[in-house]
């Protein structure tokens, strides 16, 4: 047969070599398998003890820590309870959205969903005092769309509530402070001696653009009667016939409520509206509020022709 018939199949091996190869990858494998196996623990009493007082430590340091983590919240972020000491009131707003201090009113008469926004704002203020709320603010609303349909908008103006709280007024235009608008001393000044008492005021003026003539009413009066304002409800005599007992309660909350309206807004024009309380203790940091009021009307296209008219003129 010539060489190069036959066929190599590999080193030549005696059967004592192969059998100890055979048994040093046996050993390897089980040396192996040992490391990488995880046979059951043995339950013993002592292991229960030692996981059960591992799990007892855990938790009471978990206990502690969370403990010491709500002492710091609490102590350092919340603030202390005073129930004996009377709370000052702040100024609730509608409508708009905050964008920082400042809340923006945009709309445009030809979009329902955004004034469908601000009716919802708006009747959520006006709603907790029922038909006599609606009375109250009926000349803001004879559009049912609160003014912004018609080119005169509303903003509702609340006092908070804050129960016992006596408000110490301005009853004459000497007593104002400097920083006062000059057309709340004027209008003070016009008013008889009695018509100046107890009187929180109020005053929105124009801040941006400068020299804008823009017409602000207040609905139904400039003004927030402090008589009893932070009570839970006033008794009143009533003389007509059809009440025997005499006495008929009014919602204080009504009265710490008014609206602001606006006229003769130019259109797409920012226009920065400042508004705020005068009382000898409230803050003006709690009695202010800021608007930046944005009506958008569509523009008449303009030709060349019309571009150059204006120049010359």
């Amino acid at each position: 047969m010539p060489n190069d018939a036959i066929i190599y199949s590999g080193p030549y091996e005696i059967r004592r070599l192969r059998r100890r190869r055979d048994q040093r990858v046996q050993e390897y494998i089980f040396q192996r398998s040992k490391r990488t196996s995880n046979p059951p623990l043995n339950c013993t009493m002592c292991r229960i003890t030692k996981l059960v007082l591992y799990l007892i430590v855990f938790f009471v340091v978990l206990g502690l820590f969370t403990a010491g983590m709500a002492f710091l919240v609490i102590h350092f972020r919340v603030p202390a309870e005073k129930p004996g000491e009377r709370k000052m009131p702040g100024l609730c707003t509608a409508p708009g959205y905050f964008v920082g201090d400042v809340k923006h009113i945009l709309w445009s008469a030809s979009r329902s969903k955004e004034l469908g926004a601000f009716r919802r704002q708006m009747s959520r203020l006006v709603k907790p005092f029922g038909m006599d709320g609606d009375t109250r603010m009926l000349p803001c609303n004879l559009d049912d769309s609160w003014g912004y349909t018609s080119g005169k908008p509303c903003i509702l103006m609340k006092l908070t509530q804050a129960l016992d709280f006596e408000a110490v007024t301005y009853n004459d235009g000497i007593t104002l402070p400097d920083e006062a608008p000059d057309e709340l001393y004027d209008y003070i000044v016009q008013l008889a001696t009695e018509n100046r008492l107890n009187r929180i005021w109020v005053a929105c003026e124009v801040t941006a653009p400068e020299n804008l003539t823009v017409s602000i009413d207040y609905v139904p009066f400039r003004y927030f009667d402090a008589d009893a304002l932070f009570t839970r409800g006033n008794v009143f005599l009533n003389v007509s016939s059809e009440n025997e007992s005499g006495e008929i309660m009014e919602n204080p909350g009504l009265r710490r409520l008014i609206g602001v309206q606006f006229t003769n807004l130019p259109n797409n024009l920012d226009i920065f509206i400042r508004c705020q309380v005068w009382a000898k203790n409230i803050p003006l940091d709690v009695g202010s509020a800021k608007f930046m009021m944005h009506v958008t009307a569509p523009v008449s296209a303009t030709t060349e022709s019309d571009y150059l008219d204006g120049l010359e003129s």
